[in-house]
């Protein structure tokens, strides 16, 4: 991973305030408006778009959060694989929960059980604590 702030400290500023205005809407339930935000940020992120450190899984994490909020799930997981692939430590279990989700309200019980349980070995329920109790309890009861 590389850090924007190393080769042009300006951008990675810009890119930083676009996304957190993505996430004042998405605050305000403003997702479209945040969609939009993400759009700018990505569009002025340098190739290889997803090799930035800090900005590429934050980024992704910004735009699961309002295709989820939207229900549009197929979106959300996409960006999930992304946040995923280039989190930045072992230990942060959250796109775990986030495709685990997102696989969990598309019908796809298998991914969803796969993902959950994932971060259910890494911190037992504590990744769970911060969602709505209906995805521990589908993983628990398919746990058995």
């Amino acid at each position: 991973m590389k850090e924007q702030s190393q080769i042009n400290s300006e951008l990675e500023s810009r890119i930083i305030g676009i996304i957190t205005e993505g996430n004042e809407c998405d605050d305000n339930k403003e997702f479209k408006a945040a969609i939009d935000k993400y759009d700018e940020a990505y569009d002025i992120l340098p190739e290889p778009k997803f090799e930035w450190e800090m900005l590429s899984a934050w980024l992704a994490g910004s735009y699961f959060n309002a295709y989820f909020a939207l229900g549009k799930f197929s979106e959300a997981k996409h960006w999930a694989g992304i946040e995923l692939k280039y989190r930045s430590s072992d230990i942060d279990v959250g796109p775990f929960m986030d495709i685990g989700m997102a696989s969990y309200e598309l019908g796809q019980l298998d991914e969803a059980y796969e993902n959950f349980n994932a971060a259910y070995l890494y911190g037992k329920e504590r990744p769970f604590k911060e969602y709505p109790k209906k995805y521990l309890k589908f993983y628990l009861e398919r746990k058995g």
